[in-house]
């Protein structure tokens, strides 16, 4: 999701922040964030990193550990081998097999049930 450039933000994988972190663009979190995130672009929590926090961004891409509220315009992504705890409000959800999730979802839903079965 989230590529290294001009455009975005890295906090490296030995990075530790404990704070507020806010701005425009994209942001990759590969260490530690103690803190809430609000971002106008694309955010992605790397494999191995951790956000102890809220999250408000365009859309969210979860690989490591979010323990706190993530609110996006678009999808939020939760992959195989990822950590969540809280609440995903997106346009859209996904969450891989594998993953660990202890959520609430706020989104659209599409059931498709099939043809109705005659008895």
């Amino acid at each position: 999701m989230v590529r290294h450039s001009s455009e975005g933000s890295v906090l490296g994988p030995s990075t530790r922040v404990v704070g507020r972190v806010s701005g425009e663009g994209a942001l990759r979190v590969e260490g530690a964030l103690k803190g809430d995130v609000s971002i106008s672009g694309p955010a992605e929590i790397a494999e191995g990193a951790t956000v102890d926090g809220n999250v408000h961004a365009d859309s969210l891409e979860i690989s490591g550990s979010l323990v706190g509220d993530a609110v996006t315009q678009g999808p939020i992504a939760v992959r195989a081998g990822a950590l969540v705890r809280g609440e995903l409000r997106a346009s859209e959800i996904s969450i891989e097999p594998g993953s660990r999730v202890s959520v609430r979802l706020d989104t659209q839903i599409e059931l498709d049930l099939g043809a109705p079965r005659r008895r």
